[in-house]
């Protein structure tokens, strides 16, 4: 059984918005399953000394042109969030709780949160907001998002999959390992799927 796609993504990214949506479709073309984890980018440019690229103007201005271009690329509805980044510390948590319980729905929950956040310009920073932007994904209540903001497991996760990113070179989001090899970015998705072809 060929090993599972490393994918590694934050629910304040922009660009992780448009892999969320696209992977498990491309890697089940080739039969692989895909392993999530949400991670704090803002953490992780803490730990490596490196200003968040949306603080810089100029990188900020660009990414407001290329995203709008790289989501119509992608077909893919776009509007960013006001204030951004947007507050995804809650989303972030209840989806490191229905992974434990369920990994495929925490794929769902991730496409249905980034979808209202970069797809509609919604925030998700409440329970109520997260649940109204779940409202079509059966397993999802309420109450797990409540109850995600002091579930211990889900904070753990949080803080191992920081590590985790660190040890495995992650410089950005989205941030994907296929058989070792490492692709950063959606616009990768395609060489991944060539390395993925190549694989059959």
């Amino acid at each position: 059984m060929p090993a599972p796609i490393r994918f590694f993504f934050d629910f304040t990214s922009t660009y992780s918005y448009i892999a969320v949506q696209k992977i498990d479709d491309l890697a089940a073309r080739y039969g692989r399953s895909v392993d999530w984890s949400a991670v704090s980018l803002g953490h992780l440019f803490q730990a490596q000394g490196v200003q968040a690229p949306p603080l810089i103007p100029a990188k900020f201005n660009y990414l407001k042109i290329d995203f709008a271009r790289s989501c119509a690329f992608a077909s893919l509805p776009c509007r960013l969030p006001d204030p951004f980044p947007p507050e995804v510390k809650l989303a972030r948590y209840t989806f490191w709780r229905l992974k434990a319980r369920d990994e495929m729905l925490s794929h769902a929950f991730a496409r249905a949160v980034t979808s209202a956040t970069f797809g509609r310009g919604d925030s998700v920073a409440t329970a109520t907001e997260i649940a109204a932007a779940c409202k079509d994904v059966p397993g999802v209540s309420l109450d797990d998002i409540v109850a995600a903001e002091t579930d211990v497991g889900a904070k753990r996760a949080v803080i191992t999959s920081l590590k985790t990113a660190q040890d495995v070179g992650m410089n950005g989001a989205p941030y994907m390992i296929l058989d070792g090899e490492p692709f950063w970015g959606a616009d990768r998705l395609v060489q991944l799927e060539a390395r993925l072809a190549a694989a059959r």
